[in-house]
């Protein structure tokens, strides 16, 4: 091999070696779910949560992230309702950046079962800094403790079979995702990963492993919605809308609990979500840790337990 051709190879798998040695010491893994007990998942919500028109009026009122900030005891709340984007020059970065540094956590959540993110000027150039990557690089630069507002997926998808087929919750849970990620173009091969993915818990063993499989499951009652693989969003009307709607209730009963637990054991709780969650979850919030009520909270939003009222099982 001749002399300059050997110092390009090795100079290549130098800066290939430089480049897996950054790209590890800066991977930030997977937020793991915190888990309550039978007793936080059986005891009841005090207050039901904005709908969707109070949630509208609501951001219209509050345009910008919507944060809330509850004391209760030794223990203390920093709930950052966040616009999602991952533009790394957004002045919603340098403001949660503020806050953290202001508030002092000892413990950080964020939405997001199990990625993990890069961290550092790494991540910020290949992945951008969608906010919960942010949280992961805070909480790792300051060592504080990160966990996932997430129940347990296994968890979510018990509840949503009281309900629904097997089918059913796996056709949306693989949905969910690849509109998100196939953006209307149509996307097999995502697909068939996708529905791999989403049904290997118990549940929905067995349900779908392939496109036709989901042709199969969307001709029986979706047929008149035209073909999933250009969607972009759950048609309306359909069980997938009902679905959808009865998982954000499973997972933001989950994060407020998780939240108040934690904030009754006195740490400094720094959550970071999608402005909606919090918008939706603060009237209970503000009961379970005795704030005063919101301004436009009705005289009824408190007194018939969630859990009762909007019981996705029902």
């Amino acid at each position: 091999m001749r002399r300059p051709t050997l110092i390009l190879s090795t100079t290549l798998c130098f800066a290939l070696l430089l480049a897996a040695a950054m790209a590890w010491a800066s991977w930030s893994s997977g937020a793991a779910p915190y888990r309550l007990d039978a007793a936080a998942l059986a005891r009841p919500l005090p207050c039901r949560f904005r709908d969707g028109d109070e949630h509208d009026a609501c951001r219209v009122a509050v345009p910008g992230p919507y944060v809330l900030e509850l004391a209760h005891g030794n223990g203390s709340l920093l709930y950052y309702g966040a616009h999602h984007t991952s533009d790394p020059a957004s002045p919603q970065v340098a403001d949660i950046e503020t806050r953290w540094s202001e508030f002092r956590p000892t413990i950080a959540l964020c939405e997001g079962r199990s990625r993990g993110y890069l961290t550092g000027w790494l991540g910020r150039l290949l992945q951008g800094l969608p906010e919960p990557a942010l949280v992961h690089e805070l909480a790792r630069r300051d060592g504080v403790p990160l966990v996932s507002l997430e129940p347990e997926y296994e968890d979510e998808v018990a509840l949503l079979l009281r309900q629904w087929s097997p089918e059913q919750v796996a056709l949306y849970f693989t949905m969910r995702v690849y509109w998100s990620e196939a953006g209307g173009k149509a996307d097999e091969a995502l697909a068939e990963d996708l529905v791999r993915k989403r049904t290997a818990v118990r549940g929905l063993l067995g349900t779908m492993a392939s496109a036709a499989d989901i042709d199969r499951v969307w001709a029986k009652s979706l047929a008149a919605h035209g073909d999933w693989r250009t969607h972009t969003s759950m048609p309306e009307g359909t069980f997938l809308e009902e679905i959808d709607l009865a998982s954000r209730v499973v997972r933001g009963e989950h994060m407020a609990r998780v939240l108040v637990e934690l904030v009754g054991r006195g740490e400094r709780v720094f959550a970071v979500v999608g402005s909606g969650h919090v918008i939706r979850q603060e009237w209970t919030l503000r009961a379970m840790l005795g704030a005063a009520s919101a301004n436009d909270q009705p005289p009824d939003a408190c007194g018939t337990p969630i859990a009762e009222e909007r019981d996705p099982a029902r």
